[in-house]
């Protein structure tokens, strides 16, 4: 029993699908790779819009429109009408829709709670702290009162100031030597 009776009809058979398989992948490869390269050059884009330092209005925005944001407005609209820290609730940056195809809808947190100024960064933290409410024009005269009245000078606004912790008054015992 000969396996092939016609010897030449394997390797012709062989041929035929392996051309027509390569026919069919250069024809994919023409249409796919351009359009994964595409692809690959909007979704860059998007990111840049998204991370830029400078949002760009005309493709970028601002919103408050998450779910965490809606529980926490709560507590920052009373806070921020109480104390100097001005936390916003608009910091989600969300890509516009954009006429190019595909579109990737890209999002970010920024980081609006940061402070803006240098005196920012010493204002917000210590108006956070309870014994910040104490500190004042009017704590302070009657600071001064006590300490003249009583001849006490660490009680002088001078020396006893809320909300902060002197690094020479810390006790002896507290303090350890590293070995």
């Amino acid at each position: 029993m000969t396996r092939f009776k016609y010897k030449g009809q394997a390797t012709v058979e062989v041929m035929l699908s392996i051309g027509i398989l390569l026919a069919i992948y250069l024809s994919l490869y023409q249409v796919l790779i351009p359009s994964v390269n595409n692809s690959t050059v909007n979704l860059i884009e998007a990111r840049k819009i998204i991370w830029s330092r400078v949002m760009d209005v005309d493709r970028a925005k601002l919103s408050g429109e998450y779910r965490l944001n809606k529980h926490t407005e709560k507590l920052f609209i009373p806070l921020n009408k109480l104390l100097p820290v001005k936390l916003q609730g608009k910091n989600l940056r969300e890509l516009k829709k954009l006429d190019k195809k595909p579109f990737y809808p890209m999002t970010r947190l920024t980081d609006s709670w940061q402070a803006r100024s240098s005196e920012e960064l010493s204002t917000r933290p210590a108006s956070l702290v309870v014994n910040n409410l104490l500190s004042g024009e009017i704590t302070e005269l009657i600071q001064d009162g006590l300490g003249s009245i009583f001849l006490a000078k660490e009680l002088s606004s001078d020396y006893l100031v809320f909300g902060t912790i002197s690094p020479d008054v810390v006790p002896e015992e507290v303090l350890q030597k590293k070995e």
